[in-house]
Formats: structure tokens, sequence, C-alpha cells
């Protein structure tokens, strides 16, 4: 997992900000590709949205961006850390990130 921008200390809080998570994933594919089944948050985990990504015969790595978009509040309660859970083939929680910093 990664995401954009890695701070908001650059912002004034108030200001509109557009944030990319990005989830890479390593992937062994059989000869006839397959399917990865996962639920993305950008809310620490409180909701959820269902994703599936079509993996090709011999791929290795695959990638999905969300995004969060909005103005920093002041009391720095967003952006919150987003991340995946795969669900299939296998069960795998990434780690959760979020941009580091406070707004100013």
């Amino acid at each position: 997992m990664s995401v954009t921008p890695n701070t908001t200390s650059l912002w004034t809080c108030g200001s509109y900000i557009q944030v990319i998570y990005n989830a890479t994933f390593h992937v062994v594919s059989g000869p006839s590709g397959g399917t990865i089944v996962f639920s993305y948050t950008i809310n620490n985990g409180r909701s959820q949205t269902m994703e599936k990504l079509t993996i090709l015969p011999g791929q290795r790595l695959s990638n999905f961006t969300f995004t969060w978009q909005g103005r920093l509040p002041a009391d720095h309660t967003y952006p919150e850390p987003g991340g995946v859970l795969v669900t299939s083939p296998n069960t795998q929680l990434s780690q959760m990130v979020s941009p580091a910093g406070k707004c100013r």
C-alpha cells in the first residue's frame, strides 16, 4: 500500500485535497489467470467497498487505486487510513496507510 501525497503538512487546514491510495497485488498466476476479490476502505475499516481484479495468465503484479477527496479539517480527522482486505483466492489484510503530518 502507498498513499499520495505522503504528508498533509504542506496544506492549510480547510484546503481541498485529493488523496490517492494505491494497492499493489503480487500474484502467482496460473496458466488460466484468475480473479482477486477484495474490499477497500478509506475510513480506517468502518466501511468497505467490494471490488474484483482479473489476473491474466503469467501476470505477476496488479495495481488498484482509490481516492478520498475533501477539505482538510482543523481537527485532523481526515484523510483517514486506507487499505484492502483480500478475500479470494486467499485472505490477506494490507497495512493501513494515510498521509503523515497535520495541516497548518
